[in-house]
């Protein structure tokens, strides 16, 4: 594979080759004018999108990024990334980490497969390959040094085939196979903690700030032991440790029971987790800059995160959403006091958002019933962030109602082009403002 990735560069090749396997997986290598740009296929593809946007944007909901394209769109990660530039919500330096880092796993499975099949002697699963000239994306976020990523992947599978894991890829998903093998183990609860079945080797060693060989490595004492298993697949854990006892216990199969398990144990790893957990400690639950220096200690800060972040009461008060959600998108403080004061003591939920860069980010993550907007804002004005609302799937049926000190005709007619639903004159009134909202939202 490194000869023919060397003669795509030699040729300065612009398109993209693909890699196939009869008995599995499939991945695209893209270039532009030899060097590679971006990756696409094999195993686990959307968990490893997601585990490098954690990563490298760890201060963003990145569940909420799909929505910035289109489902439909070519390209679909890659334009992510490029919506992300363009509003400066990832810098350059950033980007071309992902992007190298994704390119450079993707490689590292490519040299697992090709690997194993030699070893086993097996010609019908050995990669054909294919190159389809000039079919890239069109923007260029950046260009990777090809002999970097290659010497970096090289490396990487080196390190691993050494280490007697050849035959287990950092793809698969360790899982608890025997928990009563745990109890004697003096870090049982924290290895509950961490191995739920649902995250990767490679999640797994993001999730503790620790290197994936070495996690692995330490995980493969027991796998001997026949403690915890690799499965190609999640398979979510209905475990925990009891408060009263301490050890491990099961969870019953029933939703009754699991939910009831969930309010009475110490750790319970829950998908969900972080839609509940402050800004601060969601970062340092997924951040790979934490400085861990042992693996216990990096679990038990874990341990302690969730114990923290995760009380019944705090999961009754996020999922009621009885009242409706206004936003109110405007650079002024001011204005955003002013209609947060008018409509709070109306019982209405409300949302500020100053900065005009990030609002479309904000409007998808908060998901608001009713928006109103400001025109004129440095940065990205009023009917930009509207015709972005109208072609963003979650929100293009939200009413927007023009916050304006102009009421000409022009405006008028500019706005309604962009989707537009109605106006507001400032200053804002109390009066005015309930009886635009009570026009179009549905109480």
């Amino acid at each position: 594979m490194n000869q023919l990735i060397e003669q795509l560069q030699t040729k300065l090749f612009t398109g993209r080759l693909n890699l196939e396997a009869r008995d599995g997986p499939t991945w695209t290598l893209y270039f532009r004018l030899g060097r590679l740009i971006w990756q696409a296929g094999g195993s686990n593809a959307d968990e490893r999108w997601r585990r490098h946007l954690l990563r490298y944007c760890s201060n963003l909901d990145v569940t909420q990024l799909e929505w910035l394209v289109s489902p439909q769109e070519n390209y679909r990660e890659y334009s992510i990334l490029a919506k992300l530039r363009e509003q400066k919500l990832i810098e350059q330096q950033q980007l071309v980490s992902l992007i190298t880092s994704s390119i450079a796993e993707v490689l590292f499975d490519i040299m697992q497969y090709i690997e194993a099949k030699r070893n086993g002697d097996n010609p019908a699963g050995q990669l054909s390959h294919s190159t389809v000239v000039g079919e890239v994306p069109g923007v260029l976020l950046a260009v990777i040094p090809t002999e970097e990523v290659l010497k970096q992947a090289t490396q990487a599978w080196q390190q691993w085939r050494d280490a007697g894991l050849a035959t287990y890829s950092p793809n698969l998903f360790p899982i608890i196979q025997q928990i009563e093998l745990l109890q004697g183990q003096a870090s049982s609860k924290q290895i509950i903690a961490l191995v739920d079945g649902t995250k990767t080797l490679r999640g797994l060693g993001q999730k503790s700030g620790r290197d994936v060989l070495a996690l692995t490595r330490l995980l493969m004492t027991l796998v001997k032991t026949g403690a915890i298993a690799f499965s190609p697949t999640p398979r979510l854990r209905q475990v925990g440790i009891s408060k009263e006892t301490g050890k491990p216990s099961s969870a019953a199969n029933n939703s009754n029971s699991s939910l009831k398990t969930e309010e009475d144990t110490v750790i319970q790893v829950a998908p969900n987790l972080k839609k509940v957990a402050p800004p601060a400690t969601s970062k340092e639950i997924v951040s790979p800059y934490s400085a861990v220096n042992n693996f216990n200690s990096s679990l038990k800060k874990e341990e302690n995160t969730v114990i923290q972040v995760a009380p019944p009461a705090a999961r009754k008060a996020i999922i009621d959403v009885s009242r409706p959600l206004v936003a109110c998108v405007d650079d002024s403080p001011t204005i955003c006091r002013s209609l947060e004061e008018i409509l709070t003591h109306q019982g209405y939920r409300f949302v500020g958002i100053q900065d005009s860069l990030i609002a479309i980010l904000q409007l998808i993550k908060t998901k608001p019933d009713f928006i109103f907007l400001d025109l004129l804002m440095p940065k990205v004005n009023g009917y930009e962030i509207c015709s972005q609302i109208r072609k963003t799937p979650g929100l293009k049926n939200v009413p927007v109602v023009i916050l304006t000190g102009k009421d000409g005709i022009v405006d008028r007619m500019r706005a309604k082009l962009v989707g537009a639903t109605d106006f507001l004159g400032k200053p804002v009134e109390a009066e005015k403002v309930l009886n635009v909202l009570h026009k179009y939202l549905s109480v």
